[in-house]
């Protein structure tokens, strides 16, 4: 072997998970709602842990007592706690004690709590061993449709609109699948914001995966946007958006620009058509048949009402 060969393998550090005994750290994976959603492979690495760390011990001692586990210590361990528990995770280690870290629901570090934990043991040469299992994301992707072709994960987008926008526009022609999760109380209006970049973009909006309650709602970015302005989310959602790459995905048909409509419509025709569309909304009528029949009557395009109906909506949505 050459010198500068040597040097270059040495500057890899190599960690082998199951040639020795002794400190390391577990990353586990945990039902996502379902408990019988557990390997043995999970349950045998609880009862060897010396601690467990969990993002809500409550949550976590469900599980532990489902399947009759009691490690010696187990302590909270999340986001805003993680930093304050360092010298604490690194005495442990020093002891040789096994840790196992597990979140509230599914794979930890995947929108959740754990990477401190990661870094501090990779510093300290402590093993770190994935105990593979649930994930929400993966399960909504293989259901979703969408599933035969490249994917990215965004998880939570961006509370602040400006940033939502911009992470959008990012992945603006990306042409895989979009995975992203949502809570139930912003889940609309993460489907409004989309809406204005892909309208007709088929998607699959993926509730309460596991539990009893379980569903998959198919449409568009703009019929599932309208479905939750009609109903009351409740539970945890999984969007996926399909891949972006040919035409009937919507990217790159974002919302008209004013100047472009001026062009291509009748002005005067279409404001009478997008009144219509307000009185009969506010009449009960759903958004998508009041569309259908005003496009129908006044010889519009329905897709140049729908779209500017819905930029109607989504503004007046936003309007404080």
């Amino acid at each position: 072997m050459s010198e500068t060969l040597h040097r270059q393998v040495k500057l890899v550090h190599i960690s082998h998970s199951f040639v020795q005994e002794g400190a390391c750290l577990w990353i586990c994976a945990t039902p996502i709602g379902n408990l019988q959603d557990v390997s043995l492979r999970l349950l045998d690495t609880l009862r060897q842990a010396d601690v467990v760390l969990a993002e809500d011990t409550r949550q976590t001692r469900k599980l532990l007592s489902r399947y009759d586990i009691h490690p010696p210590v187990l302590v909270s361990y999340h986001e805003h706690n993680g930093e304050s528990k360092r010298e604490q995770l690194r005495g442990w280690w020093q002891e040789g004690l096994r840790i196992a870290l597990v979140s509230d629901a599914g794979l930890p570090l995947i929108s959740d709590p754990g990477e401190d934990a990661v870094q501090l043991a990779l510093s300290l040469d402590v093993p770190v061993i994935p105990i593979p299992g649930p994930n929400a994301a993966l399960s909504a992707l293989v259901a979703s449709g969408f599933a035969g072709h490249s994917f990215t994960f965004l998880g939570f987008l961006p509370r602040d609109a400006k940033h939502l926008k911009d992470t959008l526009m990012r992945y603006h022609n990306f042409p895989g699948a979009l995975i992203i999760y949502e809570s139930p109380h912003r889940l609309n209006r993460c489907l409004r914001e989309i809406a204005t970049f892909w309208p007709t973009r088929p998607a699959c909006l993926a509730k309460e995966l596991t539990k009893l309650n379980e569903q998959f709602i198919y449409g568009s970015v703009t019929e599932l946007f309208e479905f939750t302005s009609q109903t009351s989310p409740r539970g945890e959602y999984v969007l996926i958006l399909s891949p972006g790459s040919d035409k009937s995905s919507g990217i790159g048909q974002g919302l008209q620009s004013s100047e472009e409509e001026a062009e291509s419509l009748d002005e005067n025709q279409m404001g009478e058509g997008l009144r219509r569309v307000r009185v009969a909304v506010a009449a009960g009528m759903p958004h998508g048949q009041a569309v259908r029949s005003t496009a129908k009557q006044l010889h519009l395009r329905r897709k140049d009402l729908y779209q500017l109906s819905l930029q109607e909506k989504i503004e007046g949505a936003s309007s404080p």
